[in-house]
């Protein structure tokens, strides 16, 4: 039976005062912890309201709605001697970078440790407390608003607990990992988790992100990849949700009819009479944008595998999936289909051929495909 954890005191940091007070605490610390708590159902950029720290055997939560000055914060954050501890970091990092155009570093993700020692890709920071700890976090209040002040105590509690474990999580994977010799491999993921990248939404790239849009004819993946830009840059503007600009899948049926005219843009069928009123002429101009001026348009198509790359394909997915459950690594972890196909088509520039992952699996790739080296993968 799995205890519930008891509450432990926590810092609330709502004054400037208080802030300094935790930048002096925290300022030796080798190891910091952190989580943050926000909102962005209707807005385009996360709303912060809140940061919880645990450093040595203290707990910070800083109220960012209330303290309007976080730069020393940040600044701090950046400090590259202490080692910076998330769960699942991507939307915090996100959070940090739209605040600064900065990744703090040294990072260490506990939930990309986990996943590397073969527990599930997304495991949830509960679920490795509740591993090592055999304490079963209260989640009740994980999708409360915390926009809303005040915090209730038991928003408070719920924040703390988020990062109470967090360091101590971080130091049982790592024993782990080096028991295994896979430190390096958590320090290449880190590595990628720090590259600005990542987080920085040009809109002449966003387009890989619409849900779909691999399944366009070439000729209408240009359309698509020019409103997909279009709707970024009016969402950033209104700092708006873009699907409240435009739907995805209504995005691709405007590109699928590739409309020159008004008349032919009001025809397309579950477009909102709103929408047209508003941006009918922006859309037209969004469409005749020049493909050059789009981001790696040219490279979503893959050439079609003939029969030969078809079962080459099917031999590495079997390959693959034997050299997931022998080394305890999730298969999507290593390598998608999508990049095995890519490597069959002669691409190079995949995740699959770097580091860890072409020690692992991508040398055994290449000597599949050099081995069919006379027979025609792709047309």
């Amino acid at each position: 039976m799995l205890k519930t954890a008891s509450p432990a005191p926590a810092q609330y940091v709502d004054t400037p005062q208080r802030l300094n007070d935790f930048l002096r605490a925290v300022d030796e610390s080798p190891v910091i912890a952190i989580d943050t708590e926000f909102v962005r159902e209707k807005t385009y950029y996360p709303q912060l309201c809140l940061i919880q720290v645990a450093a040595e055997n203290s707990i910070w939560l800083i109220d960012t709605l209330v303290i309007e000055d976080l730069s020393s914060f940040f600044q701090a954050l950046c400090n590259p001697p202490s080692l910076k501890v998330f769960h699942a970091a991507r939307q915090d990092l996100e959070i940090f970078f739209n605040e600064t155009g900065r990744i703090p570093s040294p990072l260490f993700d506990t939930q990309i440790a986990a996943a590397l020692l073969g527990r599930p890709d997304q495991i949830a920071y509960a679920g490795l407390v509740a591993e090592f700890y055999a304490i079963e976090l209260d989640k009740s209040s994980s999708r409360t608003n915390w926009a809303r002040r005040p915090l209730s105590a038991s928003q408070l509690e719920y924040a703390a607990a988020d990062v109470r474990y967090l360091a101590g999580v971080k130091t049982k994977l790592e024993d782990e990992l080096i028991a295994k010799g896979r430190s390096e491999w958590l320090a290449e993921e880190c590595l990628r988790l720090g590259e600005t990248e990542l987080y920085d939404n040009n809109p002449s790239a966003v387009w890989r992100r619409v849900k779909g849009i691999a399944k366009l004819e070439p000729d209408r993946l240009g359309i698509a990849a020019a409103l997909a830009a279009w709707r970024e840059m009016n969402a950033q503007q209104r700092n708006l949700p873009r699907g409240w600009v435009l739907k995805d899948d209504r995005l691709l049926a405007i590109a699928r009819a590739a409309p020159n005219s008004t008349a032919q843009l009001h025809a397309i069928d579950g477009l909102a009479p709103g929408l047209l009123r508003r941006y009918g002429s922006e859309l037209l101009q969004a469409i005749q944008a020049p493909a050059t001026q789009l981001t790696g348009a040219n490279d979503m198509h893959l050439p079609r595998l003939t029969g030969a790359g078809k079962l080459l394909l099917q031999n590495l997915l079997v390959a693959l999936r034997h050299c997931s459950e022998t080394n305890l690594v999730s298969s999507s972890l290593i390598a998608t289909r999508r990049e095995l196909e890519s490597a069959i088509c002669g691409r190079t520039a995949i995740r699959l051929y770097e580091g860890w992952r072409n020690n692992l699996f991508g040398y055994s790739v290449r000597e599949a495909i050099a081995a069919h080296a006379a027979s025609k993968l792709y047309e």
